[in-house]
């Protein structure tokens, strides 16, 4: 069938192309695949080889600049793989209110022809983003921007072409929302450092995402695509109005939290700032607006955070002075949801540096588990409340496994069973302060609940 617009259409998914459906079916691998999925892997490799292509040309000069970029925005493969992405991470839906779900029901491919065709047409118009906000805990809230299921898909194909061109000139400081890198990453290179690096410079970026400059923003943009219709579609993201209690407000600056694609914006922002420090003012590690700078000595953190402050400003962002700090190991910081701190070990008698899960992390973590527990009706098995509890236990021991971890696993593990303990008292009627005698710990295990300090040793499946 025809991917071209217009000919051949169908709901369905258009034959594989080439020989790489073939060798997936012949080779035995996969015969449980639909034509649907197998669609996907097609397309998810041409993507995948195409970005290489992008990445090794703007490896191969950092001053090139790339122009016709459009044409491979609107072709279906990119788009299928686009909508792959959006749909795995799910979400709710926009303004319109289509969810991914009524997508689904409707035709997935229908959906991707109408948006080919807008692009193709030049036709496409992003609509409004749906202020929402999350909690950050001490009653504070943060603003996030969600748009409609179509501007996630063409945000995203945005996201597959241009990102390969800004990767390689990314540098290694840098772990928030790129590929390949992580949050633990960043963590355990923190650690690292504050081993010899013992005063540390606490960055706090005030409404970071909400204050980029757009002008400048695209000007950056603008070092590695030329591409006119690609930057006239980002700025039209940029510009899109904000809807909130039902009232639509321009966008006058900023990228709202929620738009596929923020992070690398972001990172295409404050890339001016990691290419413009020098290791020698102390060791930068930033994940996307979470920034470290580990220094030698106080005057050195001192001289960091004021050169900081400056290169900042010149960037018209501005730093939250007080979230912002000064510190020395000893007495602590957090970063990506860890405590650091210099204790004393009295087996080795030395200092040594250790890190920990923040309390702030444990309190949402404890949040998450009773608000998942009370979701569920009191009519359902209890094997069903503890699955759905393993997903939130084996999700923090993943994460949190790479520090000094086992103290809040045990603490996590007990409140896990008080919140299981609390659901059956509340099923069963019962007006008994604590339930241990009909409800114990070993009641939950025996049901299916992982023990956290185990999963902390045992890599957790799935």
């Amino acid at each position: 069938m025809a991917i071209v617009a217009g000919i051949g259409r169908t709901t369905e998914p258009p034959v594989a192309k080439g020989h790489q459906l073939a060798n997936v079916f012949e080779d035995g691998s996969r015969p449980e695949m639909s034509a649907e999925e197998a669609q996907y892997i097609s397309s998810e490799e041409w993507v995948r080889s195409f970005q290489r292509k992008l990445y090794r040309a703007a490896k191969r000069s950092s001053n090139r600049r790339f122009g016709i970029l459009y044409d491979k925005v609107c072709r279906l493969e990119v788009l299928e793989e686009a909508w792959r992405r959006v749909a795995r991470n799910a979400g709710s839906g926009g303004v319109d209110g289509v969810t991914i779900e009524q997508i689904k029901e409707e035709g997935v491919y229908e959906f991707l022809y109408e948006i080919m065709d807008e692009l193709k047409e030049k036709t496409y118009n992003p609509q409004a983003i749906r202020r929402s906000y999350i909690d950050k805990g001490g009653g504070k809230k943060r603003p996030l921007g969600i748009p409609t299921i179509k501007d996630r898909v063409v945000q995203m194909a945005v996201k597959l072409i241009i990102e390969p061109l800004f990767e390689p000139d990314f540098c290694e400081c840098s772990y928030g929302f790129r590929p390949r890198r992580s949050n633990t990453q960043a963590a355990m290179r923190v650690h690292k450092l504050a081993n010899t690096h013992k005063w540390v410079v606490d960055l706090d970026l005030k409404s970071y995402f909400d204050t980029i400059n757009h002008e400048r923003l695209m000007e950056l943009v603008r070092r590695r695509v030329t591409d006119k219709s690609v930057l006239y579609l980002i700025r039209q993201w940029l510009k899109a109005g904000i809807m909130e209690d039902g009232l639509v407000r321009p966008n006058e600056q900023g990228t709202p939290q929620g738009g596929v694609l923020s992070p690398l914006l972001s990172n295409i922002y404050l890339h001016e700032f990691d290419r413009n420090w020098d290791d020698s003012d102390g060791q930068l590690v930033r994940f996307a607006d979470d920034m470290v700078i580990l220094c030698g000595s106080e005057q050195e953190a001192e001289r960091a955070l004021e050169k900081a402050r400056g290169m900042l400003e010149a960037m018209l962002l501005t730093l939250n002075e007080e979230k912002t700090d000064l510190t020395h190991v000893r007495g602590g910081f957090d970063f990506l949801g860890f405590t650091y701190k210099e204790a004393y070990s009295f087996r080795g008698k030395r200092f040594v540096r250790i890190k920990y899960p923040r309390a702030k992390s444990m309190k949402k973590v404890c949040r998450n588990i009773k608000e998942r527990v009370m979701s569920i009706p009191l009519g359902a098995p209890i094997e069903e409340v503890i699955t759905a509890l393993n997903r939130i236990l084996r999700g923090w021991s993943n994460y949190f496994r790479t520090g000094n971890s086992y103290a809040a696993a045990l603490k996590l593990a007990a409140y896990a069973c008080a919140q299981l303990r609390l659901y059956m008292r509340r099923k069963h009627h019962r007006k008994d302060i604590a339930g241990y005698r009909k409800w114990p710990n070993s009641f939950f295990y025996e049901r299916g609940l992982c023990y956290v300090p185990k999963l902390l040793r045992v890599k957790a499946a799935g």
